[in-house]
C-alpha cells in the first residue's frame, strides 16, 4: 500500500494507560501546542520543533555524539553550548552509547503510525480500550490527526481525543464524526487570568465545549488544580456554574497539579517555573470536588 504523503509529529507513544479514557489504551502525543501554561507536565510538548533530551547523568563523556554532530565546532565550543545552533536532526541521539541523549519529536505519515498502533488492535478488543491522541495539542494537528483517526475509525477502533479546546469552530463536526470521547481540559474562566496565564482568550475554549457538549458528544471535562490559577472557590464556583448551564452537564474530573514535570528542565535546558510550586494534596482536592458534586 502507498503510504500517506501527509506527516506529523509525535513525541511519544504510550502503551497500556489507563487514565486517558475507558478500558486499556495506547495514547499518541502529538508535538506542538499554541498555549504556553507555564506548569504543563508535558513541557517537551510544546514546541512543534524536534527536541534533544540530554541527560547529564547518564553521560559516559564518550565523545561519540560531538563527532555524530554535523556542524563544523571546536571542541571548546562543544563543551560551552552544543544547544546552540542546534537543529535537532538526531545523528547525536542515534550513536549514543548511554542513551544519555534522545531525539524528541519525529516526523510520522498515517501509515507509519498505524503500523505502530497495528499490534495494539487485539489488545483493545479485549481490555474495552482503544487510542487516545493526546500532546502538546493535537488539534493544532488536525490534518493528521483527522487522517489517523479516520483509518482507525473505519476499522472500530475506540477513538479518544485530550484537548485544551482552542481551535476553530469548524473542527466540531470532524471530530464528532471520527471520535467517541472528548477529554476536555478545561482551565479557567476568568478573562484577565486565561490571559495572563495561558496568553489566549476564554471565549474560544467556553465556545467549544458548549457545542461539543450541545451536538451530543461524549465529553469529559478535567480540571487540573493549579495553585494561584484557577484553585480558589470563586474559580471553581465559576467554573462549576458554567458547567452546570449546559444543555448537558459532562462529567468532570479533577486532578492535582503536580511538580514532576521539574525532573525535565535540565533535558532540555529551561526552567520549569513551577518547580517550587507545592502539589496539590488530597485533602484540597476533595473539598474542590464539593463545587461539582
Amino acid at each position: 500500500m502507498r503510504a500517506d504523503p501527509m506527516n506529523g509529529r509525535v513525541f511519544d507513544i504510550s502503551r497500556g494507560c489507563v487514565d486517558d479514557g475507558p478500558g486499556l489504551r495506547t495514547t499518541v502525543f502529538f508535538k506542538g501546542c499554541k498555549l504556553d501554561c507555564p506548569w504543563c507536565h508535558n513541557p517537551e510538548g510544546k514546541s512543534f520543533r524536534p527536541e534533544i533530551a540530554f541527560d547529564r547523568g547518564a553521560c559516559i563523556g564518550c565523545g561519540e555524539c560531538e563527532k555524530a554532530c554535523p556542524r563544523d565546532r571546536s571542541p571548546d565550543e562543544w563543551i560551552a553550548g552544543w544547544r546552540a545552533g542546534c537543529k535537532a536532526c538526531g545523528k547525536c541521539a542515534e550513536i549514543c552509547p548511554s542513551g544519555a541523549r534522545r531525539l524528541v519529536g519525529r516526523e510520522m505519515s498515517v501509515d507509519e503510525l498505524l503500523a505502530e498502533l497495528a499490534s495494539d488492535l487485539d489488545f483493545f478488543s479485549g481490555t474495552g480500550g482503544g487510542v487516545t491522541f493526546s500532546g502538546g495539542e493535537p488539534l493544532a494537528q488536525p490534518e493528521f490527526l483527522f487522517a489517523c483517526a479516520g483509518k482507525l475509525h473505519k476499522i472500530g477502533v475506540h477513538l479518544a481525543v485530550e484537548t485544551s479546546g482552542y481551535w476553530p469552530m469548524k473542527y466540531i463536526d470532524k471530530i464528532c464524526e471520527l471520535f467517541d470521547l472528548v477529554l476536555f481540559d478545561f482551565k479557567q474562566l476568568d478573562p484577565s487570568k486565561c490571559k495572563k496565564f495561558l496568553g489566549v482568550s476564554v471565549r474560544e475554549a467556553c465556545r467549544n465545549l458548549k457545542c461539543l457538549v450541545e451536538a451530543g458528544m461524549a465529553v469529559e471535562v478535567r480540571i487540573t488544580l493549579i495553585p494561584g490559577f484557577n484553585d480558589s472557590s470563586a474559580d471553581l464556583a465559576a467554573m462549576a456554574k458554567f458547567l452546570s448551564g449546559q444543555a448537558r452537564r459532562p462529567p468532570v474530573r479533577l486532578q492535582a497539579f503536580h511538580r514532576l514535570a521539574a525532573s525535565k528542565q535540565d533535558l532540555f535546558a529551561r526552567p520549569y517555573p513551577y518547580a517550587s510550586f507545592q502539589p496539590v494534596s488530597e485533602k484540597r482536592l476533595a473539598e474542590a470536588a464539593l463545587f461539582f458534586s
